[in-house]
């Protein structure tokens, strides 16, 4: 089986010709880097928080809402850390030559857009999963990238855990046998408390909150107050629950199973719960990866069966609780009550590790745990799933040629 460093080396593009990886500019070993963040929301603080734990400057800001500045802004000042300079528009933030990378943490339907302007500015970059909103983006970002030569990690953060590198050996060990299948699951219960519902207090004012930049390519469309809090669940500007969860549970079946991308992909689902919603709130794929078939199930209506996943060898059986642990079983039976793991490891918070990995690696100039290649390998399989959903056909996708076939 493969390392996971030649694992994520291989097939640099996926629709574009092969290159090689040239020398990353690093930024100084010893130095504190000046930090800007494009897109101020949930995400971005969790990011901006582990920054300054580890003793970054974050020094620009941008966002198009300016309740959001002043919120990241206070998050800056409780932490003893200097006032950030604020933009509206990212490609001002982006002209400030004292920066040496930025966090891009806007909406999905942005990303590109944002990363090959941050890569012609010469900056590094952190930038969210998923990586893309369709397939066809991320050959433009790899090669934009590569052309840099920056340090770019995408927040598939499951790279930085050292639990999931333990459950990889194992699954490709040979006391696990031949892995026939993966399961992986991500279920919440947001009936009661949906945290991207529309503030009760929220009211919209086009000189505070500029809705054409937020739209950006995405169709125009009259101020909507739950595309704008809930945009993860439009299609405009994402790919809902398969893209946003799938950029990790489908990242574990893809490393821990040792392969790409999967042959084939059907999926199903509905909107069951939330009416706002344009994407299904329980969705699942069934994915033929050639050397072993796997399942994906995401819905956030009932959180009875928490976020995991298991593996299935022939001769061993591997079940992840991502809250908890994982635990290695030496069989491929059923699992008895009484039964004991023969390996157990602690699952670790992995955005704390996943940031300091980014900030080591813009120093030193080495590669990012989850590289831009990877981040656009992961979210492949789930674009192939919402292809199929939204179609009602089984997808079929072409290694060789990097396409969809059939149909």
């Amino acid at each position: 089986m493969p390392t996971r460093r030649a694992f994520l080396q291989t097939s640099a593009a996926l629709g574009a010709a092969a290159f090689g990886l040239p020398r990353i500019q690093a930024a100084g070993a010893n130095d504190k880097l000046n930090v800007g963040v494009i897109g101020c929301g949930n995400r971005g603080k969790s990011i901006v928080r582990e920054l300054l734990k580890l003793g970054q400057n974050v020094t620009a800001l941008c966002d198009v809402a300016e309740f959001r500045l002043d919120l990241m802004q206070k998050q800056l000042a409780a932490a003893d850390a200097d006032e950030a300079v604020t933009f509206g528009d990212y490609r001002k933030l982006l002209d400030l030559k004292s920066l040496d990378a930025v966090v891009i943490t806007s909406p999905d339907h942005h990303h590109k857009e944002h990363l090959v302007a941050a890569m012609a500015a010469d900056k590094h970059a952190y930038v969210e999963k998923p990586l893309t909103k369709s397939i066809d983006e991320g050959v433009e970002m790899i090669d934009a990238v590569r052309k840099a030569k920056k340090v770019v990690q995408v927040g598939n953060q499951r790279h930085s855990g050292p639990h999931w590198e333990e459950a990889a050996k194992a699954v490709r060990g040979r006391g696990f046998g031949k892995l026939v299948w993966a399961k992986v699951w991500d279920c919440r219960n947001w009936t009661h408390k949906d945290p991207f519902a529309v503030p009760k207090d929220f009211k919209f004012d086009a000189k505070k909150l500029d809705w054409e930049a937020f739209l950006g390519s995405a169709p125009k469309r009259p101020f909507d107050a739950h595309r704008y809090w809930a945009w993860r669940w439009y299609w405009d500007y994402a790919g809902g629950l398969m893209t946003d969860i799938g950029a990790h549970q489908l990242d574990l079946v893809a490393w821990l199973g040792g392969v790409d991308v999967p042959k084939s992909v059907v999926a199903n689902g509905g909107r069951y719960h939330f009416d706002k919603w344009e994407t299904p709130d329980v969705v699942h794929g069934a994915f033929d990866y050639g050397k072993f078939a796997a399942n994906f199930a995401v819905q956030f209506v009932n959180g009875a069966d928490g976020v995991g996943a298991a593996f299935y060898g022939t001769k061993q059986t591997l079940i992840c609780d991502a809250e908890r642990d994982i635990r290695l079983y030496d069989t491929a039976d059923k699992i008895t009550p009484d039964a004991v793991p023969v390996q157990t490891w602690k699952v670790e918070p992995e955005t704390p590790l996943h940031v300091a990995n980014w900030v080591e690696c813009v120093k030193t100039g080495e590669e990012p745990n989850s590289p831009v290649e990877l981040g656009h390998r992961v979210i492949l399989a789930a674009h192939l799933a919402n292809l199929s959903y939204r179609t009602g056909k089984k997808i079929f996708w072409d290694a060789d040629r990097n396409e969809i076939i059939g149909n």
